[in-house]
């Protein structure tokens, strides 16, 4: 079974001075394997497009076996998704690479998942928005006591369409 390597990394410190007077940054890695019963479903789903046997299925079958498995990518993402694994550009993938290209996606929805119940954290009023009062509050019980030009700043630099507030989009856009 392969596994799939994603690198990052992280800032920490053990004060909030430190972390703003240094840039102590470590390389981390996070290994996603697949289960038994996971990568049998993924082995019969691509076996099932692998038509003439060689261990390869078109790239173009790839969205077959991805909806079969309870994914709904749009084109753009799907192609994104095979010109990741597929280098070579044969319109072919192994199943190696189509493994890779799922893990992939899995990861990814984990991420977005992740990202939408910060966004709820700070959404405590449910509009579907994060405003300066939402920021205030949440700092406040985590304890990290920010000024009011400091959330500003951060309601700044995510709010997109300049109206003040944080929609979920923004959110979702925000990287650190």
């Amino acid at each position: 079974m392969e596994e799939t390597v994603v690198s990052g990394t992280i800032a920490y410190s053990n004060s909030e001075e430190d972390l703003n007077q240094s840039s102590k940054v470590n390389e981390i890695k996070a290994k996603l394997t697949l289960t038994n019963a996971q990568e049998q479903d993924l082995r019969e789903a691509f076996n099932l497009l692998d038509y003439t046997g060689e261990g390869k299925i078109r790239a173009e079958d790839f969205r077959v076996a991805i909806k079969a498995l309870g994914y709904e990518p749009t084109n753009e993402e799907l192609q994104t998704m095979i010109r990741a694994v597929d280098k070579g550009d044969t319109g072919k993938l192994s199943f190696e690479n189509f493994e890779t290209a799922i893990m992939r996606k899995i990861m990814a929805l984990d991420s977005d998942g992740d990202i939408m119940k910060s966004f709820r954290l700070f959404d405590d009023d449910d509009s579907g928005f994060i405003n300066f009062e939402n920021v205030k509050k949440v700092s406040q019980i985590l304890g990290t006591y920010l000024t009011d030009e400091e959330i500003e700043e951060m309601i700044d630099d995510a709010d997109k369409d300049f109206d003040g507030l944080v929609s979920c989009d923004d959110f979702l856009l925000v990287r650190l």
